[in-house]
């Protein structure tokens, strides 16, 4: 029908809308040809060379292109699918702004971008997501949050800042990282993770705070820079550089150089206490066993009978030191040349 004194044309019982660009259809549908605009509802599909939209109202400016997302919309295109229920699209650039914890998934449903709004570019391959961003890659297993997110699916890139977090759960146990700003860089086999400013992160058998952090699946290698601490039980070690191997999904070794400091707590009292140029530690079962401090070795220990009580303390220098730990404790000390 069309309505002549309103310039509105419109169909209830099943129409179409084609123009050079798009094919939409739907139960009912308006047209205003002085505005432009039309309005669909129930069963709306609009079909384009790149892509399928499926939703059930929907605004489309015939000038523009672009296509105003009123309720729950699927966008299926080879790349992705898109989930928004508010938003619009410009068919013919491609961008769009999703807004209303909109998501978009790749094909494969291996990768999932959520946001309180995206700002997707499907052309150039990247999104920008404001507010609660949360980003999984089931593949790689690894999920990245923040206030602000930025992901481009075609290097494999994501970047969130304002309270990031991303957590790494290939292992058994699960590696949790906040910091300022995280960067997740992944390939076909493998992924890395930098963090920078305020870095904290945390596992059942070891936890840390840096300035600055790199890890790599490739090797499980856990880098700390700047004024590194490092937390195992009842140990603290710190240095200028900390590196963290893990063996599987437990740490396996921490090498601490230079101007490496380790200090254990005795009791509330006393505090086991080392210090060198180059200090390596080796764990078994999450529980340190072995410490090797080469270079200005000096240390401070408590040695106790069997029954526990304190002997006294015994201070050392040399130039290399190892300890031996059962249980936390200290078994045997050695030291040389002299």
């Amino acid at each position: 029908d069309y309505d002549r004194v309103q310039d509105i044309g419109y169909y209830f019982d099943g129409g179409m809308l084609v123009d050079t660009l798009n094919e939409l259809t739907s139960f009912w549908g308006q047209y205003e040809p002085q505005k432009k605009l039309a309005l669909f509802s129930d069963s709306v599909i609009l079909t384009n060379d790149k892509f399928v939209m499926y939703t059930d109202t929907l605004v489309y400016n015939t000038d523009s292109k672009i296509a105003n997302i009123l309720g729950f919309t699927t966008i299926e295109s080879d790349s992705a699918f898109i989930y928004s229920t508010r938003g619009w699209y410009n068919t013919e650039t491609e961008e769009s702004l999703l807004l209303d914890r909109s998501r978009v998934v790749n094909k494969e449903g291996n990768r999932n971008l959520v946001g309180d709004s995206i700002s997707y570019h499907r052309k150039e391959g990247y999104g920008e997501v404001f507010g609660n961003m949360f980003m999984e890659d089931t593949i790689k297993k690894v999920i990245l949050k923040g206030d602000y997110g930025f992901y481009n699916e075609l290097t494999d890139y994501a970047m969130a800042t304002k309270r990031a977090q991303a957590i790494e759960y290939s292992q058994k146990d699960s590696l949790f990282i906040h910091a300022d700003t995280l960067k997740l860089i992944t390939d076909s086999l493998d992924r890395e993770i930098k963090a920078y400013y305020g870095v904290r992160f945390f596992r059942t058998d070891v936890q840390g705070v840096c300035d600055s952090l790199q890890f790599n699946s490739r090797d499980s290698i856990l880098h700390l820079y700047r004024d590194p601490v490092l937390w195992n039980e009842n140990q603290q070690i710190l240095g200028d550089t900390i590196t963290v191997y893990f063996n599987d999904s437990t740490v396996e070794m921490a090498h601490v150089r230079p101007n490496a400091f380790a200090i254990q707590d005795f009791d509330s009292l006393h505090y086991n206490q080392l210090k060198g140029r180059d200090l390596k530690a080796y764990f078994e079962n999450k529980d340190i066993k072995h410490i090797l401090v080469e270079g200005n070795a000096e240390s401070i220990f408590y040695p106790e009978e069997k029954d526990k009580s304190l002997i006294g303390m015994n201070q050392t220098e040399s130039s290399y030191l190892s300890m031996d730990f059962v249980n936390r404790k200290v078994t045997k000390l050695k030291l040389w040349p002299k």
